[in-house]
């Protein structure tokens, strides 16, 4: 029987905390059992499929049995972005390093303004590559190409997904002891919610495009 009420949005809000925490801790767990570098990425993979299914108010899923399914089907074949995506990084880095060596040349400043976009691109890919993977079939470089163009093409969604994230990071930082229960359950569900509305917004784009090009 459900509870209705105050009572029954007592009993969901406590419901969901404690699904957050859970999955929280279970990312956590599975990515110190990878070394992390190794397990980093399946255990995210399996965290966003499990949010994406909560979303799609598939709520009644065994968390543990699907978080650890997903996580051995991904374990070697997903780590293929964390070569791609910590290689990156690097690089930026790196030339970030540069840069701070050059900074009395004249042309620093329009080398800073582009790396400083190169990393709002990396960010963004960053940001929709693990939504894309869990929500479409692509082959590896058109996960890393879509989540680029996805990102850029909608670029309020990205700004307030980046916005939110900051934000509760603020939040973590003035309240440390959430942290381990979380801190990134929430950021993933603050991802993949708002991905999922970019992607609703392109397909009613494509349609309307479709439906104009068949009445022209």
């Amino acid at each position: 029987m459900e509870v209705g009420g105050i009572w029954g949005s007592f009993y969901w809000l406590c419901l969901w905390i404690m699904r957050l925490a859970y999955i929280n801790i279970l990312w956590g767990l599975f990515t110190i059992f990878g070394l992390i570098i190794i397990g980093f990425t399946p255990a995210t993979i399996a965290m966003f499929t499990i949010i994406r299914k909560w979303l799609k108010k598939e709520t009644e899923i065994p968390i543990f049995n699907t978080f650890f399914t997903i996580y051995k089907e991904e374990l070697f074949k997903s780590n293929i972005f964390t070569i791609i995506i910590g290689s990156i990084g690097l690089i930026l880095l790196v030339d970030l390093s540069f840069l701070g060596t050059i900074s009395e040349h004249p042309i620093y400043p329009l080398l800073l303004g582009g790396l400083f976009l190169c990393g709002f691109i990396y960010i963004t890919l960053i940001l929709y590559i693990f939504p894309l993977y869990v929500n479409f079939n692509l082959s590896r470089w058109q996960y890393i190409k879509y989540a680029i163009l996805i990102g850029l093409t909608n670029l309020h969604y990205t700004i307030t997904m980046m916005v939110a994230i900051s934000g509760l990071y603020y939040l973590f930082m003035r309240i440390p002891g959430l942290i381990p229960f979380f801190s990134i359950s929430t950021t993933g569900v603050t991802i993949m919610g708002i991905s999922y509305l970019s992607f609703k917004n392109l397909d009613k784009k494509r349609n309307k495009q479709q439906a104009q090009n068949t009445l022209s």
